[in-house]
C-alpha cells in the first residue's frame, strides 16, 4: 500500500548530510583564506608599497585616511573566529602608509598622526593669519606711501607759485613737505634757508615797530614841550640856588642857575647830569658858559645838547655849597 505525500527518510537524510558537508566545506576554505591572509601579513615590510601590499595580502578590511598622504589600513589578523563573535580592536594589524609607502606595521599611527596634523592645521592657520597681516601692513604702507606722494605732489604745485620774499608761507609749506619725507635734503635746505629769511623779516619788523614807537613818543614828547616849558621855566629850588630850563627841542635844553643867597659860589659844567625816567644817567654835553663864579643874585646860563631821540626825566645840579637841585620833565 502506498501512503501519498510523504518522502522517504532517506532521501531527507542525504540532502541534510549534503548541506552539512557544504557548510563545512566553506568554513574550511574561510579559514584557509585567513590563515593565508595572517602569514602574508607577517611578511609585510616598512618600504613596501601600497600596490605590493595589496597583491600580498588583498585588499584592507577598514582603511583611515588621515591626509592625502598618511592613512592607515587595517587586517584581520584572526585565523578563524565564530561568525556571531564581535571583531575587538586587537583583532586588526594597522598598516602605516606615507607617501605611498609602509613606515610601520602593526603599529597604529591614526591618533599621532591625526594630532600631529590637527597641530599642522593649527600652525597653518596662524601661518595664514600671519601671512595676511603681514600683506594687510604692506598693502597700508602702500597705501599710506601713494596717499603720502599724492599729498607731495600737490604741497609741490602749491609751493611753486609763492615768491621767494614770502618767507612765512614758504616755511609753512616746506615744513610740511619735510615732514612727509624727512630725508629729502632739497626740504631741509629750503626750511633752514626760510627759517633764518623769516627771522631777518621779524627783526627788520622789530626794528621798524621799535623806531616807529620811538619816533611816537618823540612826537608826542614834542607836542607837549610848549606845556612842559610852562613849568620847566618858573624857578625852583633851595635856599641857595634856583634852577630853570627851557626845552628848545631837537635834544637841546637852555639852563639859567641864580645864586638866590648872599654868599659865593661856583658852577661847573660838571655840576650838571641828565637822567632818564628810570634815573638812569644819560650822556649830554654841556656849555662852558656855565663855568662861573656866582655872587649874591648872579645867574648862570647856558646850552646843554643830548642825543635827539632821548626822553630826559630830569636836570640835576649838584655842587657843594648849593646842595642838589633836581628839575623834572614829567
Amino acid at each position: 500500500m502506498t501512503v501519498i505525500g510523504r518522502t522517504p527518510a532517506p532521501r531527507v537524510m542525504r540532502i541534510s548530510v549534503l548541506l552539512t558537508l557544504a557548510g563545512l566545506l566553506l568554513t574550511g576554505c574561510a579559514h584557509l583564506d585567513s590563515q593565508k591572509q595572517f602569514q602574508a601579513l607577517q611578511q609585510v615590510q616598512p618600504g613596501d608599497t601600497e600596490a605590493m601590499v595589496v597583491e600580498r595580502v588583498g585588499a584592507p578590511d577598514r582603511r583611515t585616511d588621515i591626509t592625502p598622504a598618511r592613512f592607515v589600513v587595517f587586517y584581520q589578523n584572526r585565523p578563524s573566529r565564530s561568525s556571531d563573535e564581535p571583531l575587538e580592536q586587537a583583532d586588526y594589524t594597522p598598516i602605516a602608509f606615507e607617501n605611498g609607502k609602509v613606515v610601520a606595521v602593526d603599529q597604529d599611527l591614526t591618533e599621532r598622526w591625526t594630532r600631529e596634523e590637527a597641530q599642522r592645521l593649527r600652525q597653518s592657520e596662524m601661518a595664514e593669519r600671519e601671512r595676511r597681516r603681514v600683506e594687510q601692513e604692506r598693502a597700508a604702507r602702500l597705501e599710506a606711501a601713494a596717499a603720502r606722494q599724492k599729498k607731495i605732489e600737490a604741497l609741490e604745485a602749491e609751493v611753486g607759485p609763492i615768491p621767494a620774499s614770502n618767507a612765512a608761507e614758504n616755511l609753512r609749506l616746506y615744513r610740511q613737505l619735510l615732514e612727509l619725507d624727512p630725508d629729502n635734503v632739497r626740504y631741509r635746505e629750503r626750511v633752514g634757508l626760510y627759517e633764518a629769511r623769516l627771522a631777518q623779516q621779524e627783526a627788520v619788523r622789530r626794528d621798524r615797530a621799535e623806531r616807529a614807537a620811538r619816533e611816537k613818543q618823540r612826537q608826542a614828547w614834542d607836542q607837549a614841550r610848549d606845556a612842559r616849558n610852562q613849568q620847566l621855566r618858573q624857578y625852583t629850588g633851595n635856599d641857595m640856588a634856583e634852577m630853570a630850563v627851557h626845552d628848545m627841542g631837537n635834544g637841546s635844553l637852555y639852563v639859567w642857575l641864580k645864586n638866590v643867597s648872599r654868599q659865593i659860589f661856583t658852577t661847573h659844567p660838571d655840576h650838571f647830569s641828565l637822567v632818564d625816567s628810570q634815573s638812569q644817567s644819560m650822556p649830554c654835553q654841556v656849555d662852558d658858559s656855565l663855568d662861573r663864579v656866582l655872587e649874591p643874585g648872579g645867574i648862570a646860563h647856558g646850552r646843554i645838547a643830548y642825543s635827539r631821540q632821548a626822553q630826559p626825566g630830569a636836570l640835576v645840579f649838584e655842587n657843594r655849597e648849593a646842595g642838589r637841585i633836581i628839575k623834572p620833565f614829567q
